[in-house]
């Protein structure tokens, strides 16, 4: 009894701690944008973030301007953290992704990946954006 007790306490730690473990290397391709906070975006609107994780670098479009940057992490960490990022200057028709993305982008500090969704979220562990792999 008390071995099985053992054993399925290893086992549960195990899971957790593999579970915990991100890699990077999930992250490469392409993922659109399908929520930023409470503001959903329609499946005809091209918003997405792409991660090129051999190049370390971001790029994506705002459904409107193209935005390219490099792909800082937290240096032994786990950390994603989007540094300063470039963007084209279009003014567009509607400019409501663009100045939600644009300033969600900077409060990532973390990232999740669940099946085909990745989750963009802040310091507190709150989703900022959510995206599916295209």
């Amino acid at each position: 009894m008390k071995k099985n007790l053992i054993l399925a306490v290893m086992a549960a730690l195990m899971m957790v701690s593999c579970a915990e473990k991100k890699s990077f290397e999930t992250l490469n391709g392409e993922w659109g944008v399908v929520t930023i906070g409470d503001l959903a975006i329609a499946d005809s609107i091209d918003a997405f973030i792409g991660f090129d994780v051999a190049e370390q670098m971001i790029y994506g479009s705002t459904g409107c301007n193209h935005l390219t940057g490099a792909m800082p992490t937290e240096i032994g960490g786990e950390s994603l953290i989007f540094g300063a990022m470039g963007s084209t200057r279009m003014m567009c028709p509607d400019m409501t992704i663009e100045d939600a993305m644009l300033p969600a982008l900077g409060v990532v500090v973390d990232f999740k990946v669940e099946g085909e969704n990745l989750y963009l979220l802040d310091v507190t562990g709150n989703i900022v954006m959510t995206l599916k792999k295209r």
